[in-house]
């Protein structure tokens, strides 16, 4: 075996390639991808173009590095996403959008929903 293949920073470039690959992907039609340099150094950011707003942020959730990021866009809910490192991709949370009319319960209970929503977003740091 090589020494190089036990080298752990070089098995952790190549894991994580793939944070990039999946963000980029998911926003390759709007011409969205993610800063490179961002990406090397594991720098939180964000991005404003074609009428999206996403800010992102790395971290760990049980050994596993992902990707966490707020995407915003006015002709679609707001959403609250990670990107880990084996490929999973989580919505972990989204804004509501609409209540059934004439429904005061509902309308309350989307009230609310969104609140807690943009609580959760803020308190990641990413609002």
């Amino acid at each position: 075996m090589h020494r190089e293949c036990n080298n752990p920073a070089i098995i952790f470039v190549k894991l994580n390639v793939k944070l990039k690959e999946l963000f980029d992907s998911q926003y390759q039609v709007w011409g969205i991808s993610l800063p490179e340099t961002d990406f090397q150094q594991r720098r939180n950011g964000s991005i404003l173009k074609n009428g999206w707003m996403i800010k992102y942020r790395f971290g760990w959730d049980k050994g596993i590095e992902y990707l966490e990021f707020f995407a915003s866009h006015r002709l679609t809910n707001d959403t609250l996403n990670r990107i880990y490192e084996d490929g999973d991709n989580e919505l972990v949370g989204c804004a509501r959008e609409y209540f059934r009319a004439g429904d005061e319960k509902d309308k309350h209970a989307l009230i609310e929903h969104n609140r807690q929503f943009y609580e959760e977003v803020k308190h990641r740091g990413l609002f």
